[in-house]
């Protein structure tokens, strides 16, 4: 059976310097600096998993930010949908021709009319539009997000989603469960896997055959009724990985 595995990144397969425990191994650099992680288990059973299945990453992260990744003894994903799958990359190659959103002036003025609104406010410390797909905004220590995101999903026109400190304004038809059903049409293959931590992945956890998702993960976001929870004391990407290796 030729199963595509849609995956989350962080939060999911790979952990930040904050979350960093003994024994992760380095898997991201930025500007010189260790950023992102793989437990020890996770890192050594990568190779036996990516065996059994088709890994495809799917994240948010930027194109720039994704490429900073090194997965263990230099796999590289056939295919990976960023951007939140507005890009697709194909062999480490980015596919002029994936139209999962137009990048047309319509959605270039959306973006940056949001831009130029939020790009001052000092509720936000960072903000920047990303790949030419969506506008995403990093909240100050003080601001409360929650509130900040109600408020803004009524004053734009864009979908508004949250994710810690981190505020996304997606465009219409820009999400997980969307790229993943496009990918699908592609490639070949038999059964969806999927396995996510946020509601940002909730529309790609909900159109696979069986969800992967981690203890206190919300469940009003499922609708999937096939779904694996991990367990207490359990970390999210070994459970992954376990779970993948025990598919026959």
């Amino acid at each position: 059976m030729n199963i595509l595995f849609a995956c989350d990144l962080d939060n999911t397969l790979i952990y930040s310097y904050k979350k960093k425990k003994d024994g992760y191994i380095c898997v991201e650099m930025n500007k010189g600096r260790e950023q992102g992680f793989m437990t020890a288990h996770t890192y050594s059973h990568f190779a036996d998993m990516t065996e059994k299945v088709m890994f495809v990453p799917v994240t948010s992260r930027s194109v720039e930010q994704y490429r900073r990744i090194s997965f263990p003894n230099g796999y590289v994903p056939e295919y990976a949908l960023v951007s939140n799958g507005a890009v697709l990359i194909h062999n480490g190659i980015v596919q002029d021709n994936w139209n999962l959103i137009e990048k047309n002036g319509s959605l270039k003025i959306q973006l940056n009319e949001v831009y130029d609104h939020y790009c001052n406010d000092r509720r936000f410390i960072n903000c920047r539009i990303v790949d030419d797909s969506y506008v995403f905004v990093y909240c100050a220590p003080d601001t409360d997000a929650d509130r900040v995101t109600h408020e803004l999903a009524d004053s734009v026109s864009l979908t508004v989603e949250l994710s810690g400190r981190k505020i996304y304004f997606f465009p219409e038809n820009l999400n997980k469960g969307n790229a993943v059903r496009k990918l699908e049409k592609i490639i070949d293959c038999d059964y969806i896997l999927s396995a996510g931590d946020s509601s940002m992945d909730a529309s790609m956890l909900n159109v696979a055959d069986k969800a992967v998702i981690p203890k206190g993960f919300d469940r009003n976001f499922i609708n999937n009724s096939e779904f694996l929870i991990s367990n207490d004391g359990d970390i999210f990407s070994d459970f992954i990985v376990n779970t993948i290796l025990a598919v026959k």
